[in-house]
């Protein structure tokens, strides 16, 4: 069994973030959450008749209209919720030592990110990533989350 990963480094525009785990509650409602925004894009994915399970999906024919379709109906209080969660697990890795993307109070805790939509949504993507994804293992969409993840990730 490996070890539990409780941070991840990655860089994003040239700059270094640590990407820590969500508390349980916040990831147990995430999980909740982000199933019902994903399950209508997931059963608009069809697979080819060679595939034998969903890990088989080529990426490359994903309905990308039908994928933004359904990612629109997302609220912007839903959007938000999802966004700030994700922001408040990570932290920007600075010589005086890491500080957070964003406070408690949903300000911007580090320079130069408050108008780096690019910057932003790559870390949002890399939280949820972390985060989740594990709890797919096994399921047969492990794969396929994994792969939207990172085909995403800048």
């Amino acid at each position: 069994m490996q070890p539990r990963m409780s941070y991840k480094d990655v860089e994003v525009n040239g700059r270094k973030f640590r990407v820590k785990k969500f508390p349980a509650r916040v990831g147990s409602f995430m999980i909740i959450k982000l199933t019902a925004i994903l399950a209508p894009m997931l059963a608009s994915i069809k697979p080819s008749p060679s595939a034998k399970s969903v890990e088989d999906v080529n990426l490359e024919n994903l309905d990308i209209t039908g994928i933004m379709g359904h990612l629109s109906s997302v609220s912007e209080k839903d959007f938000t919720y999802i966004q700030d969660q994700a922001l408040r697990v990570c932290f920007e890795l600075l010589p005086a030592g890491p500080a957070r993307v964003i406070n408690e109070d949903g300000s911007f805790g580090i320079e130069d990110i408050e108008d780096d939509t690019a910057t932003i949504m790559a870390l949002t993507v890399h939280a949820l990533g972390f985060n989740l994804s594990s709890f797919f293992q096994g399921s047969g969409l492990h794969g396929l989350v994994a792969g939207l993840i990172s085909s995403r990730q800048g």
